[in-house]
């Protein structure tokens, strides 16, 4: 990097070289970049006018405070994983990749059709027959997780190229009777291509940071709420 025309280096480029030149734990560089992005959303909405019919809120209210007018739902026997799947593919075509080419997928959610995951069913969908695939959870974040994660295996040299996607099907746990909740959550999927690169200087991941406080889980949580069951003997 150099400084630009006729002055001297601005502060944000010396802190992206003094990045690039002292790895330091937690926050620093990875050698990949983003070659392809997609995304897929369920053809059913529901608008902020139909919310009006079921609990005490308004257009207005929501619009106001959210800037939501209205999110799109999965409805029916329709799957989260197609959703994810056809992201992905989206993504692909994007970079210009196929899913042979793929050696890692990484879907983030927190709400997958198998309690198992939904990974592996989207790398075959996408064609990624060789490729690792695993679900990782953690919620609002789990998307730059997934990001930084996926990172972490190109930076080593284990994979090549790989499709990061997050997905959620939220409404199917929404309480459509809390106009706390109900007004904030919609369905959809977004997705990634990323592939490694052999120098840092080349890197499309400049930093990160990381760091989880578990004090205030009560504040959002989704717990397990099941009815003991006694086993004849």
């Amino acid at each position: 990097l150099e400084p630009a025309r006729g002055g001297a280096t601005c502060r944000a480029v010396e802190q992206v070289i003094e990045t690039h030149s002292k790895q330091v734990k937690g926050k620093s560089w990875l050698k990949c970049i983003p070659i392809g992005s997609g995304s897929a959303a369920p053809e059913d909405r529901i608008t902020n006018g139909d919310l009006e019919k079921q609990v005490n809120t308004s257009d207005e209210w929501i619009s106001q405070r959210t800037g939501i007018s209205a999110r799109r739902v999965l409805t029916g026997d329709k799957k989260l994983s197609t959703l994810a799947a056809r992201a992905a593919q989206a993504a692909l075509d994007n970079a210009g990749v196929k899913g042979e080419d793929i050696d890692l997928v990484i879907v983030a959610t927190s709400s997958p059709d198998d309690l198992f995951g939904d990974a592996t069913s989207v790398a075959h969908n996408i064609g990624a027959k060789d490729a690792v695939a695993f679900d990782l959870t953690a919620a609002c974040s789990g998307f730059m997780f997934a990001m930084i994660t996926a990172g972490q295996y190109l930076d080593t040299g284990f994979a090549k190229r790989a499709v990061v996607v997050g997905a959620d099907a939220l409404s199917r746990w929404v309480d459509w009777d809390d106009r706390n909740s109900c007004i904030l959550f919609g369905d959809g999927a977004g997705a990634v291509v990323l592939e490694a690169v052999k120098d840092a200087g080349s890197s499309g991941m400049l930093g990160f940071a990381m760091h989880s406080d578990g004090s205030k889980q009560e504040h959002l949580a989704l717990p397990y709420a099941g009815v003991s069951q006694s086993l004849n003997s």
